[in-house]
């Protein structure tokens, strides 16, 4: 292949080879690193191979999403429920919780010295939390047979694999969703 432009033509030319690290050199190994990784969590799912490299089969709710609408969860559950996620960790960075994960962009709030745009993130991230939480509640007392909260915790914080709870995820995603 002839290089079209200049940038394509400065530098070594990018061997072709089997396998990569995840740093991008050429790897030695036979086989991808990953491999006895993706078959433990293929053979623990039940699922195939090429499902367990999806990004989703890391988590329950993932894997609820990747079985479907009819013994899992639908695309818009999943969203939802990936959405609270997002929502709870800004609620737990304006809190200035420990357990927060924290990313790059920052939203203000350093030193000695608060913005007002930091407090009024702060206040509609509390607002927006406070819904979500208000829109469980009553999705728990239409369905008093059910552990929403229970599922809200175990199921979609910690990630746990309790497959006696994908009737109460799937109330609770939907509530979220609203």
């Amino acid at each position: 292949m002839k290089p079209r432009t200049r940038a394509q033509k400065r530098g070594r030319p990018r061997k072709l080879v089997m396998h990569r690290e995840p740093n991008g050199r050429a790897s030695r190994a036979q086989e991808p690193v990953d491999k006895l990784a993706l078959e433990a969590r293929a053979k623990h799912l039940n699922i195939s191979v090429v499902q367990a490299k999806d990004q989703r089969a890391a988590t329950f709710i993932g894997y609820l999403a990747m079985l479907g609408p009819v013994d899992g969860l639908s695309e818009r559950q999943y969203e939802a429920a990936n959405d609270f996620l997002e929502l709870r960790n800004e609620w737990l960075q304006s809190k200035k919780i420990p357990g927060a994960e924290y990313d790059n962009e920052g939203k203000g709030g350093g030193g000695d010295f608060i913005s007002d745009s930091y407090v009024d993130w702060c206040y509609d991230v509390h607002e927006d939390f406070t819904a979500c939480r208000r829109a469980i509640q009553e999705a728990q007392e239409a369905h008093r047979a059910e552990n929403l909260w229970g599922a809200l915790d175990m199921c979609v914080i910690q990630g746990l694999h309790v497959h006696e709870m994908i009737g109460d995820t799937r109330i609770l995603c939907n509530a979220l969703a609203k």
